[in-house]
């Protein structure tokens, strides 16, 4: 329970209530994709899959040319609906795996940036997945079905809407007030969430988005004003910056004293299920495991995410991967939950070697080459991105650093990958360098709770 504050719509204010002391104990939670784009649930390989409808869009692009080739050119994304039917889809079951996972809290996507949302929205009449599609409150469902079993249930909300006819029309305000607002007070009145995540933010300005005003209602007068989680997706420029945790995406690289997540799909680069995307490139139990440990370590929270597939089940290799990190949660678990980000001196209590990696900032491609010692340096191929290219200098004995460099070859951008057996690191100075090392990273971990500083 917060002390009692009365928040003013002001960034100021607004980001002096503390984040409730549960979500950082946690620590393990889960994003939900399902929605239309499940149907096709195509994209080109490393691709967001769930952006289907935006790809399509595009003229000539891989996603369009595959649509056109297997639906035909007058098949449109709505005459997906009818067969979304979700005829497999059993809440009760999701919520057994999810526990059985070692996952604590929950954020189902209640409404992409396609508009189609999964409760009964009034603003949403004929679009919406209980008037059609499955025909049923996915997010009614869950939340019970997830409470049931005392996790934590919250709801992922795109506050921008791709094609709605009042966002794009002369009075994009009107959208704000008349469908995106009403949408988010529906949310909180109908299913009590325990975190509101927020997307779609970059498009328009928190000022356009109402953002303050609505947070200070949600902190002063909702019914979850006491315990809600909110992320800092409010409108450009907010995040890292304004909101409650901090976010970050597919990047494991952010060490920060403000309470942050790191969120990751399964999929090496795509949140929604893409059927297009190989078993072999799906992130490994070992990896996902590190993830978790370091997200940990460095004072985050990991949000998985799951793609589930059109009959509404959770996809096989999904939910292996669940149910792997769970075993190793239930011998390991209280290294995990409950604990502090910690520095041992001398004695490291729970460590593991990771990469610390600096992205390329540049985007620019080219033929740079590392610095290169003969008697250290290894060349270890050409990968299409830096996480291949780290799994690479993972597998290769002896490899503390990596650096993913610029090269084209084949049908798309492949960048060398070298690896280094000393210490030497680049952090990124040049265009197209994405560089890692390895970094030694502890947890401590007592009975009960012991806060400690850095």
């Amino acid at each position: 329970m917060l002390a009692v504050c009365q928040y003013t719509p002001d960034w100021d204010s607004l980001d002096k209530r503390p984040i409730p002391e549960w979500f950082d104990d946690v620590k393990f939670g889960l994003m939900i994709l399902y929605g239309i784009y499940s149907v096709p649930a195509w994209a080109p390989v490393g691709s967001y899959e769930e952006w289907y409808w935006h790809s399509l869009n595009q003229k000539g692009s891989p996603t369009q040319v595959w649509h056109n080739a297997t639906y035909g050119p007058d098949f449109k994304y709505e005459d997906f609906v009818p067969m979304l039917k979700g005829e497999l889809f059993d809440p009760d079951e999701w919520a057994d795996i999810f526990f059985r996972a070692g996952l604590k809290y929950f954020v189902p996507l209640s409404k992409h940036h396609d508009g189609y949302t999964l409760w009964p929205s009034k603003t949403a009449w004929n679009w919406n997945s209980k008037d059609t599609g499955p025909h049923q409150d996915i997010i009614g469902e869950l939340t019970v079905a997830l409470r049931k079993r005392g996790l934590h249930a919250g709801v992922y909300f795109s506050l921008y809407d791709w094609y709605h006819p009042l966002y794009v029309g002369p009075t994009p305000e009107r959208y704000v007030s008349e469908v995106m607002t009403p949408q988010l007070m529906e949310l909180v009145h109908n299913y009590e969430p325990d975190i509101l995540w927020t997307d779609g933010d970059w498009d328009q300005t928190a000022e356009f988005w109402n953002s303050t005003y609505f947070l200070a209602w949600l902190y002063n007068n909702s019914p979850v004003k006491d315990n809600i989680v909110v992320n800092d997706r409010w409108g450009k420029g907010t995040r890292g910056v304004h909101g409650g945790f901090y976010t970050e995406e597919y990047s494991s690289h952010t060490v920060s004293n403000h309470k942050w997540e790191e969120n990751s799909g399964i999929d090496i680069h795509s949140y929604g299920l893409n059927r297009n995307t190989p078993a072999d490139k799906y992130l490994t139990t070992d990896y996902l495991i590190n993830l978790l440990v370091r997200s940990v370590a460095y004072g985050g929270n990991l949000c998985l995410n799951v793609g589930i597939s059109v009959d509404g089940k959770v996809p096989n290799i999904q939910v292996e991967r669940l149910l792997a990190i769970g075993t190793w949660l239930n011998v390991t678990g209280e290294a995990i939950y409950n604990t502090t980000k910690y520095k041992v001196p001398e004695e490291l209590i729970f460590t593991s070697n990771n990469f610390i990696v600096v992205p390329n900032a540049n985007n620019v491609f080219g033929a740079v080459q590392p610095k290169q010692n003969a008697s250290t340096i290894k060349y270890l191929g050409t990968f299409k991105s830096y996480k291949e290219c780290m799994q690479s200098c993972e597998a290769f004995t002896g490899c503390q650093t990596f650096t993913w460099v610029g090269g084209e070859a084949g049908d798309g951008y492949q960048m060398e990958c070298f690896g280094r057996t000393d210490n030497v690191w680049q952090p990124q100075t040049e265009a197209n360098h994405t560089s890692g090392h390895k970094q030694s990273i502890s947890v401590r971990y007592t009975a009960s709770k012991n806060r400690s500083s850095d």
